[in-house]
């Protein structure tokens, strides 16, 4: 059967549904079960295709994500936990990380575990790639409704990170997705909430699994450089692009890139699966994500690939500030981030992706 095509037009959804969550919408729930028990959750489904569960209860990150019922986000084995499970001390971050296909790793720290010195508080620990995505949100709100470029679904919600004497930096995020689509969009405010300034350090973990994720899938983008840091990465260089199929004892792999850019800014990277004829995608603008990091990790039960924007690298707090290139937020003052993630389905359109791609740098930048 060729697949099924949404009415996306007001007057045929209204002649053919009786109410549109029967087509697409948002559900909202608090889940009940183990350690998940207690974590807000919005799950989004567009009537493309396309199924997202928001979480603010963790950060307003993303958890599941599913095109067609096929799985397009890593969960790692600790799956969805509460924040009361958190521990920030040295690496104890990752019982906690669920992965999904978006953990926001920050906003005070992201990287290793580190000690850096605060002006009134002296030396602070700061775990490993910061409090935030254990953090549950408020003012969460979900809307629906029609609007001149569709039925349009939103989830919103402000995330707070503040201590006395130190830094208050909020995240207000809104999700949003169209009717009929299989993609979404997220817009992110970081917020100086305080009266002085104060640093801010984050990166966004975007997760993709199995099946998309397999044996000769490759990564694409219009890289202008591309290094590695660690011994191990760099005798991976050469297969940068490619994925293998999972392997046990395999040590994760990372890599950085510089991208060229549309007239506009934009920059779009992709792991493709062409056996499977799907892909993912991301559209950014790097003036807003200067850095970017690749992650690889091959090993048998933790078959992970991710994209990694953020306003650094992950390497911690106290070496970001030995570099000289720690990102500070005055008083009221605001980061606005922008992207787009989604799937691309089939021969032409896996095509016209690499076309697109390959043409970043002819009349940009």
């Amino acid at each position: 059967m060729e697949n099924w095509i949404p009415e996306t037009d007001r007057k045929s959804c209204i002649a053919c549904y009786g109410n549109m969550s029967q087509l697409a919408g948002i559900r909202r729930c608090v889940l009940s079960d183990g350690k998940a028990a207690g974590v807000e959750a919005a799950d989004l489904y567009t009537g493309g295709g396309l199924e997202l569960t928001v979480l603010p209860g963790r950060g307003m990150d993303i958890a599941g994500c599913r095109y067609r019922g096929i799985p397009v986000s890593y969960i790692s084995k600790t799956g969805i936990t509460a924040p009361a499970y958190h521990d920030p001390r040295q690496s104890q971050w990752l019982k906690s990380f669920f992965a999904g296909m978006l953990t926001t790793c920050g906003i005070s720290n992201a990287g290793p575990d580190c000690v850096d010195t605060h002006p009134v508080l002296g030396e602070v620990l700061y775990g490993l790639h910061g409090d935030i995505s254990n953090t549950a949100a408020d003012q969460v709100g979900t809307w629906e409704d029609w609007t001149p470029e569709g039925y349009q679904m939103k989830v919103t919600g402000r995330v707070s990170e503040g201590r006395l004497h130190g830094e208050h930096l909020s995240l207000r995020r809104t999700v949003t997705a169209r009717l009929g689509e299989k993609c979404f969009r997220i817009r992110d405010e970081y917020h100086n909430e305080g009266s002085t300034p104060d640093p801010l350090m984050f990166f966004y973990h975007i997760n993709i699994g199995h099946p998309i994720l397999d044996e000769g899938s490759c990564f694409v983008s219009a890289s202008k450089r591309v290094w590695a840091e660690t011994q191990v990465a760099k005798e991976g260089m050469e297969r940068f692009r490619i994925c293998d199929k999972p392997k046990a004892d395999v040590l994760e792999q990372q890599f950085f890139h510089e991208f060229h850019t549309d007239e506009e800014g934009r920059t779009t990277v992709a792991l493709v699966n062409d056996h499977l004829k799907l892909g993912f995608y991301l559209t950014y603008c790097p003036r807003q994500l200067p850095c970017f990091a690749q992650w690889k990790v091959g090993r048998e039960g933790e078959y992970a690939f991710a994209f990694e924007p953020g306003n650094c690298h992950p390497i911690g707090r106290s070496e970001q500030r030995k570099q000289g290139q720690l990102e500070y937020l005055e008083p009221m003052e605001t980061h606005l981030v922008e992207m787009e993630l989604g799937i691309v389905d089939g021969e032409d359109e896996i095509a016209h992706l690499r076309e697109r791609i390959d043409q970043y740098g002819v009349g940009g930048k």
